[in-house]
């Protein structure tokens, strides 16, 4: 495993090297969360509900 450097530009950090698959965990918990909140946005402005049955039946299922 690729330890984590630091990139420093006049002594101030301004990039990180990680390891490849330590990026991609990164990403999918970003991701994640993302797709959360974003659920989360949809259900807070969303006042009108369906039943799984009652969307069915609309849908002919």
């Amino acid at each position: 495993m690729i330890k984590t450097q630091l990139v420093k530009q006049d002594n101030k950090p301004v990039a990180v090297v990680i390891d490849y698959k330590e990026y991609l965990r990164l990403k999918e918990i970003e991701e994640d969360r993302n797709d959360y909140y974003a659920a989360l946005d949809v259900k807070l402005k969303n006042k009108k509900w369906k039943s799984h049955s009652d969307l069915k039946k609309e849908l002919k299922l």
